[in-house]
């Protein structure tokens, strides 16, 4: 039976779901983990307290370094939902901020070429749309590619600024991607939108075991 592509709506709409579904198992995953781990140990070494307060104090301290570490994390996607360094920085800056968290919560490693070509400001919301793009190729990266290295180069001419992202993973079958709704759309679909606001050219290549090339063609302020 043949699908009627959807409306740009109701791709909007699943991409916001797609959003919050993702946050969700982040939040779950992450935090709500964390704190339940939490619960536990206290209630541990709370029983601990009166005949063996050494091991509740080797358990409290095992505890801070978690809340420490978890504080951390969720720092960064804050810092990932409204990137500080964007407004003061610019791009370049924040971009190497962004490789460099990205490293340290995945272990993947980021290597960034280009960038210092930027040496003035692009309009704010072309900035903003740009990095979301990075982003959600970077997470994507890091749900699916079970990848070592993710190149991030950009690419300046005269009349475009080229963004190129790729990755050594896994892949995936580029023909197969569907647009319909209700398809998985592996958080491509969120790019594609960032594209669009930008009236760019928005491509995604890959095969089964050669990695994930994301190209962003952005037509220059």
């Amino acid at each position: 039976m043949n699908l009627a592509p959807p409306s740009s709506h109701a791709i909007v709409v699943q991409t916001l779901e797609e959003e919050r579904a993702r946050l969700a198992r982040a939040l779950q995953s992450g935090p709500g983990q964390l704190l339940a781990n939490a619960a536990m140990e206290i209630e541990t070494c709370l029983q601990l307290m009166e005949h063996d307060p050494v091991a509740a104090r080797a358990g409290l301290n095992a505890l801070l370094a978690e809340l420490r570490s978890g504080l951390n994390d969720v720092r960064g996607w804050v810092h990932d939902l409204q990137p500080p360094l964007l407004n003061d920085l610019g791009l370049p800056a924040t971009m190497e901020k962004a490789a460099d968290d990205f490293t340290r919560r995945t272990g993947i490693r980021v290597a960034l070429s280009g960038w210092n070509q930027l040496s003035e400001r692009l309009p704010a919301s072309m900035e903003v749309a740009i990095y979301r793009v990075v982003h959600e190729a970077l997470e994507n990266v890091r749900e699916h590619s079970q990848a070592t290295l993710v190149k991030i180069q950009l690419e300046r001419t005269a009349d475009a600024l080229r963004v190129l992202i790729e990755d050594n993973g896994q892949g995936f079958d580029d023909r197969a991607y569907s647009q319909t709704l209700g398809a998985p759309r592996l958080g491509l679909g969120a790019m594609r939108d960032h594209a669009e606001f930008l009236r760019s050219e928005f491509h995604i290549y890959s095969e089964p075991g050669r990695g994930t090339r994301v190209v962003l063609d952005v037509p220059a302020p």
